[in-house]
């Protein structure tokens, strides 16, 4: 027993020269190299709901703090012990490694998972002891604290995607870094059970450790984690190729992982050389002339969507702008779940930008991108960025604003009608905008919103508006795309302020005003810059890039329409006063106070929301009636 205690020792005094090591690492660099803390972490949380898990197989790797602020400072990041060898700490750690190597670690950790992360709290020396032995798993008793869903939240959309594909398959060693990776590996998995008539619940409880283990032991031999993926993505790429064998000598294993290593390395060398061709290309002169082709892809038909209209005539005038030096091409009426498959087809005919015109094709474009990392992308309305796909869009609640100025001077009944498509972030600023427009005029009007719920559809349109109508609007405010609504208010001479477009030959003694874009200035900045071998990524995640992705009236990409013919004088001056100190930026249009439905502050007075809230805006205006449905985050196909 006292060489067991040399031997133990020993080993303590080299964890723990290994955790000062890490500690140092990080202090270094100003950073916290202590142990992380899910109790600090939760603080910032919105935990919705707790699942207990029983006793299951955590992996080692997955464990990666301890719950209680209290006990972090005993360790440093990478969980090795920071205490000296004299203190019962120590001495405990030194029993649990004797213990492990005589007859194994028996009791289980009780530990929370959060994110497929485990936090430890009860059991933080065993974790350590095992980590410090690279062994590959311990029992431990779990509860699963489940977050909010987020959609803005890239890690939490992954999580609820692994979520799902644990409810099926009770599998939590393997993960991604990126969306749809479940997903596949689901199907693949249940392929080969229906194909060989396999019992699911046995097959799933051996995979991991029969196979994937099998495929993580050979691929952390060959230094396949230098690779910037995770190894359930190489494992993937390993399954696609190679098809799930239940039995394999592993000297062919090798032999298989070692060229999928290769192949991976070739994949993301490439993407290296292509980031530094991206940075490097702007100082590089050439005398080849550039030559761009150009896709755009419409949701609708020109000639029915006002949307659509409204690039379309940013595509024109980039062809007027540029002439013969870039090309353009557009498809109309495009359906979301063939987005996809169109890209692909403007890739093979070698378009070099593509531009998705609408939110429905986000996810589509967001695959293309990964896919497809030597072409460009633009999506608008988007939210999912890549290296080589940039998201926009406008500040079109801006100059909404001003026509709900507009509507509140004029309206005679207080009943002011709003019809838009879906209840997503984006039309929700819109909304908010134009009301609090309207209540700054006037406290007395209440608007009254309808929902379609679709992108166009001129029955439920005309549904929509004679219902708005028979309530007693005398204005009605249109979000859509089509000119269904206009058309119909003006035969029941309702003032209209429309939106995408200016429409007001179609119905000129009643249409009022417009929020309109005017997509060709942006599309011209693009255009110069690829000319120029340049290229920015736009996002809409970080507050800087906001400015990037969101162009305001300052920059004439969002513009208001007001009709001199119809406007009284005092209204045009109100609209004059206010549209300056929007583009010089001296009037911020959601700072407080603001008040939603259920009387609750949501901006105090002084203070105004910010870019990244504006973005995910779930809320409507205390002066908003109707149809208050819950915001979404995608649209039905």
């Amino acid at each position: 027993m006292n060489n067991m205690r040399y031997d133990s020792s020993k080993e303590y005094r080299i964890a723990k020269k290994m955790g000062e090591r890490e500690l140092l690492y990080w202090q270094s660099r100003g950073k916290d190299g202590y142990l992380p803390s899910l109790e600090k972490t939760l603080k910032e949380s919105n935990i919705i709901n707790e699942v207990p898990l029983g006793i299951i197989e955590i992996p080692i790797k997955k464990i990666r703090g301890t719950y209680y602020d209290s006990r972090r400072s005993a360790f440093a990041r990478n969980f090795m012990p920071l205490l000296e060898e004299d203190t019962e700490f120590a001495i405990k750690w030194m029993n649990l490694y004797e213990a492990q190597h005589e007859e194994g670690i028996r009791d289980a950790i009780i530990a929370y998972e959060y994110l497929n992360r485990f936090y430890v709290v009860e059991g933080n020396k065993r974790a350590s002891v095992l980590k410090y032995l690279d062994s590959p798993s311990i029992m431990g008793n779990v509860k699963r604290l489940i977050p909010k869903y987020d959609e803005m939240d890239l890690n939490i959309r992954i999580y609820y995607e692994f979520l799902e594909f644990y409810e099926k398959t009770k599998i939590n060693m393997i993960w991604f870094k990126r969306e749809g990776g479940f997903k596949e590996l689901e199907n693949i998995l249940f392929e080969y059970i229906v194909k060989n008539n396999e019992n699911s619940k046995e097959f799933l409880k051996n995979f991991e450790k029969s196979i994937y283990w099998s495929f993580r032991k050979v691929f952390q031999e060959l230094n396949g984690e230098k690779l910037p993926i995770t190894t359930g993505e190489a494992f993937l790429y390993y399954l696609k190729k190679y098809g799930i064998e239940k039995y394999i000598p592993e000297k062919e294993l090798k032999v298989r992982v070692r060229g999928i290593i290769k192949e991976l390395e070739n994949i993301y060398l490439e993407e290296r050389k292509n980031i530094i061709h991206d940075v490097f290309l702007p100082f590089i002169k050439t005398s080849n002339e550039k030559k761009l082709n150009i896709a755009f892809i419409y949701r609708n038909y020109i000639g029915e969507s006002t949307w659509v209209q409204a690039h379309e005539n940013g595509r024109l005038y980039l062809e007027e702008k540029f002439g013969d030096k870039i090309k353009t091409f557009y498809i109309e009426n495009v359906k979301k779940q063939k987005s996809y498959d169109i890209i692909k087809e403007l890739v093979e005919q070698n378009y070099n930008l593509i531009i998705t015109t609408s939110y429905d094709f986000m996810d589509s474009t967001y695959k293309a991108a990964i896919e497809y990392p030597n072409i460009k992308f633009l999506n608008c309305a988007g939210y999912k960025s890549y290296r080589n796909l940039s998201v926009y869009f406008g500040r079109i609640y801006q100059p909404r604003f001003l026509t709900g100025l507009i509507a509140g001077t004029m309206t005679k009944s207080n009943k002011i009608g709003y019809i838009a498509p879906y209840p997503l972030p984006l039309f929700l600023r819109g909304l908010n905008a134009f009301a609090i427009g309207v209540k700054m005029v006037n406290p007395y009007a209440k608007i009254l919103v309808k929902w379609t719920n679709k992108w166009i559809d001129k029955d439920l349109e005309s549904e929509k508006t004679l219902e708005l109508i028979k309530e007693g609007i005398d204005i009605l405010a249109i979000n859509m795309d089509s000119n269904i609504p206009q058309i119909l208010a003006d035969k029941n001479k309702v003032y209209t302020i429309g939106y995408n477009v200016v429409n007001v030959d179609l119905t000129p003694n009643t249409y009022i005003a417009s929020a309109y874009w005017k997509w060709g200035r942006f599309y011209k900045k693009i255009v110069r810059r690829l000319l120029n071998d340049e290229w920015v990524i736009t996002t809409s995640k970080h507050l800087e890039d906001l400015k990037k992705y969101w162009y305001g009236m300052d920059k004439k990409i969002v513009k208001l329409y007001k009709n001199k013919n119809i406007l009284p004088g005092q209204t045009e001056k109100l609209i004059g006063v206010m549209k300056a100190l929007i583009k010089n930026n001296d009037f911020d249009i959601f700072s407080g106070p603001l008040y939603d439905k259920n009387n609750r502050l949501i901006v105090d007075r002084n203070e105004s929301i910010l870019d990244e809230d504006l973005l995910k805006m779930n809320w409507y205006l205390d002066n908003i009636e109707g149809d208050l449905q819950k915001v979404i985050f995608n649209t039905e196909s």
